[in-house]
């Protein structure tokens, strides 16, 4: 498998803030690739130095083997799905997917029949002659995915571009985006702050916090398995034990990683340490539950249909040896 587009000690600067900073990542091709953090941590900024609306202060890309500086935005084998869709309003749907095509000199013929196919492809056959007015907001976004497709590039780029959905639609979109991708075999780069995307529908995933890659791995490796205590807070809902409170439970005096469904509950005594019940928090299929020990609060995932110990309570806390993760310190 070759590499799609490679960060060689890529920095952007706007002055006195940094927006990159030093950034080494390999994305493979044909490969859906996740970029997530919270906002402003540079990884839009990233998006747009890999589809060449901007350039990098220090540092070079390549993309497929061949350095960018000197390539501009339209000659790259890449586009971009934004958040705002960006349809031409007073367009319809068949001539906003066709338009990559027009730009290029196609005949109407032969643009349109392969908008018709993309639109097809979509799940939006028959809908060519609306307006983008007409649309929902789902469609809209299906729109515009089909019209960045239409030059086939070899690279998408897509920046939040399920942000404006409500959930139902954005869960449905998010199965259709990663089928899509899978169908096509072409590489995606993603860029969320949603912890549930990236971990969903990636196959990699980079950490980016204050311009830097934290980060890289799998969505298990990353939620399983993260190396500081800012991967550990971010994705998921992670319990970051002290060395101190961890040297108590553990005998292992180092910053620990507890995901909430390990954590189990019992009788006082029974576990590694007791603590008493904060609060409770109905989830549906469960129950998330807080216990105090001292300074610090441990959640645990309690089955919604097992009788939770009630808040004031003390009960006890337990986990597998394996099922805690020792962390780097920042």
């Amino acid at each position: 498998m070759s590499v799609a587009v490679k960060f060689d000690n890529v920095s952007r600067r706007f002055d006195t803030e940094v927006a990159v900073d030093g950034i080494d990542l390999e994305i493979q091709e044909g490969e859906f690739f996740a970029m997530l953090g919270p906002s402003g941590s540079g990884k839009t900024t990233c998006l747009r130095l890999i589809s060449g609306i901007d350039r990098p202060t220090s540092g070079h890309i390549e993309i497929f083997g061949v350095r960018s500086e000197n390539i501009p935005p339209n000659r790259r084998p890449i586009n971009t799905v934004f958040q705002d869709y960006a349809l031409f309003p007073h367009l319809k749907v068949l001539d906003n997917v066709a338009y990559g095509l027009l730009v290029r000199g196609v005949g109407k013929p032969e643009r349109h029949r392969e908008a018709e196919y993309l639109l097809e492809m979509v799940k939006l056959q028959g809908f060519g002659q609306r307006m983008p007015a007409q649309l929902s907001g789902g469609q809209r976004q299906r729109v515009a995915l089909a019209r960045a497709l239409i030059n086939k590039p070899r690279v998408l780029l897509l920046d939040e571009p399920l942000g404006a959905l409500d959930l139902k639609l954005r869960e449905q979109m998010q199965e259709e985006l990663k089928t899509l991708q899978q169908s096509l075999g072409i590489t995606f780069v993603f860029v969320t702050h949603d912890q549930g995307e990236a971990l969903s529908m990636s196959d990699r995933i980079a950490i980016i916090n204050e311009g830097k890659v934290v980060q890289v791995g799998s969505p298990q490796e990353i939620y399983q398995s993260p190396r500081t205590r800012f991967v550990a807070h971010f994705v998921g809902s992670s319990n970051v034990l002290s060395p101190e409170l961890s040297s108590r439970c553990n005998g292992i005096e180092y910053w620990t990683s507890l995901r909430p469904e390990v954590v189990v509950l019992g009788d006082p005594g029974q576990g590694r340490i007791d603590g008493k019940v904060k609060s409770i928090r109905y989830l549906g299929a469960s129950n998330y539950v807080s216990v105090e020990l001292g300074e610090q609060t441990i959640g645990a995932l309690v089955n919604a249909n097992e009788i939770a110990a009630p808040v004031g309570s003390t009960v006890s806390l337990n986990w597998t040896d394996d099922a805690q993760h020792l962390m780097d310190e920042e």
